[in-house]
């Protein structure tokens, strides 16, 4: 029975522990399969982690893109340098003009400009009545009193004039001999064009900037006269090089001046980007033109190299290579870069800032308008604390970049607003210099009304065709420019240049 008994336990001792094993077994398998699957969880998790890291990456730079397209998207005229004709058929937003409030036309105590009768007409016509109520025919030879003139302003009716010059040999009566008369050195050909005609053309296409198909279509359609376009050419080169003396007294004029206003513009020559600057004052225009826009371009324009006055410019930087002048701030160009900052962040110090500048600016025009030749020092000193004080309230709300990646290539960039305010903080004498010197202006309006005709010459006119023809319309658009600046009748002033007569201040 022992060993029966010893039997059956040993037999139950096995079976239990078959069965636990099995037990341990599946726990272990059981374990090792949550395990596994934990891990591939983990390892999705730690995939996602990655995509939602890279994603949010990608995310800020969609983001600083969306921002970068969206500023480009609403700059315009008023809130950057772009210029006016790029706001056709958009509406313009934050305009610097305000509404006076005044009705259009003249103001009171204006003393306008009305058409009045000159005292010797060109032409007159007697108004003599047909007949009495008698019955009496009048004939022009009776008595008269009373007399009443009306005159009318008219253009004479368009027509080529052709004057015949005769050069015969005429024999002198004492001494037998034999003289003819030399033809004018202007007339030189059996047939040819007159400097009238000629003039007429130049300004035609170098002022009123109609390209050579109009231009020849006027003088056939209003004159009878067809010039082809190949002759509309070869008068702008003749012009172009009787003008050496007349653009070297302008750029002599323009060195000697006390304030130059300076500015520059893309312009299209030979399917490429290249440049036309001006030099200007409110009496003389200097147009340079040069396939860049930097330092090459300066100095082969030839007028900053010998200039020791005031350069009114923009912000760039190439006019400060030159240090033997003094430098002054375009106005008009920062309030249009606040303009921009404050609708792309809405930083309320770019705001204010506008306005202080606007502020400054009528204050220095009302002391204008009542004779006075400067502002009093205690007003110029609190307009300068308030310029000071809002520099430093913008370095304070103004966020910081962010700091590059390591290995990125390039410098730290600051951002448009850090810029222009760095720029206030450092070149705060060039940008309020209106304030305590009158004789400086608030703005370069002076050359961008000079220089914005040229944009006009691209809708209109199309791109130059070469270089050379780029370098004629400067030349012949400085002398026409500086012409009428100086009241000279312009057509009288371009013929004259033919018959070597130059009609500007000497």
């Amino acid at each position: 029975m022992y060993f029966k008994g010893y039997g059956l336990q040993s037999f139950c001792m096995k079976k239990n522990t078959k069965i636990t094993t099995d037990k341990t077994f599946q726990l272990q398998k059981t374990v090792d399969d949550l395990t596994l699957q934990i891990n591939i969880l983990i390892g999705r998790v730690e995939v996602h982690t990655l995509e939602i890291i890279k994603m949010k990456e990608e995310n800020a730079l969609l983001r600083e893109e969306n921002k970068r397209l969206k500023d480009i998207i609403t700059k315009n005229s008023s809130n950057s340098s772009k210029p006016p004709s790029t706001d056709i058929g958009k509406k313009k937003k934050n305009n610097s003009r305000t509404n006076s409030g005044r009705k259009p036309g003249g103001q009171p105590g204006h003393s306008g400009s009305n058409l009045v009768q000159v005292k010797k007409a060109d032409k007159t016509e007697i108004m003599i009545p047909e007949k009495c109520t008698c019955g009496y025919i009048f004939n022009g030879l009776e008595k008269t009193s009373n007399p009443e003139t009306r005159q009318v302003f008219d253009i004479p009716e368009p027509k080529i004039e052709v004057t015949e010059y005769i050069s015969a040999v005429h024999e002198c009566p004492c001494c037998s001999g034999k003289i003819k008369r030399e033809f004018p050195d202007s007339v030189k050909g059996h047939v040819q064009y007159g400097s009238r005609l000629k003039g007429f053309a130049v300004y035609l296409m170098n002022y009123q900037l109609l390209p050579y198909k109009r231009t020849a279509d006027l003088f056939e359609n209003l004159y009878n006269m067809p010039l082809s376009q190949g002759t509309l050419n070869n008068i702008l080169l003749d012009y172009s090089e009787r003008l050496d003396i007349p653009i070297q007294l302008i750029k002599t004029h323009i060195i000697n001046s006390d304030t130059v206003h300076f500015d520059e513009s893309g312009f299209y020559s030979e399917g490429r980007r290249h440049w036309i600057h001006v030099a200007s004052t409110g009496v003389f225009t200097f147009y340079h033109y040069h396939e860049s826009r930097g330092l090459e371009a300066i100095k082969n324009a030839g007028i900053l190299d010998y200039f020791k006055g005031t350069a009114v410019h923009d912000y760039w930087s190439a006019y400060y290579k030159y240090q033997d002048c003094s430098h002054s701030l375009c106005n008009a160009h920062h309030l249009r870069d606040l303009q921009g900052i404050y609708d792309s962040t809405k930083l309320e110090w770019a705001k204010d800032m506008k306005s202080l500048l606007t502020e400054m600016k009528i204050e220095v025009d009302n002391a204008k308008s009542e004779n006075k030749t400067s502002l009093s020092t205690k007003t110029c000193n609190n307009l300068v604390d308030k310029f000071n004080k809002l520099i430093q309230f913008g370095y304070q709300s103004t966020p910081l970049p962010k700091i590059k990646k390591k290995g990125t290539r390039g410098k730290q960039k600051r951002g448009k607003a850090l810029c222009l305010l760095d720029r206030f903080s450092k070149r705060s004498e060039e940008i309020l210099d209106f304030i305590f010197d009158f004789s400086k202006p608030f703005d370069n309006n002076q050359a961008e009304r000079d220089i914005r005709m040229t944009k006009v010459k691209q809708k209109i006119s199309g791109t130059f065709r070469n270089s050379k023809m780029a370098e004629v319309f400067c030349r012949i658009r400085s002398f026409i420019s500086t012409a009428i600046k100086q009241s000279k009748n312009v057509l009288q002033a371009i013929s004259g240049i033919y018959d070597n007569k130059i009609f500007l201040l000497q």
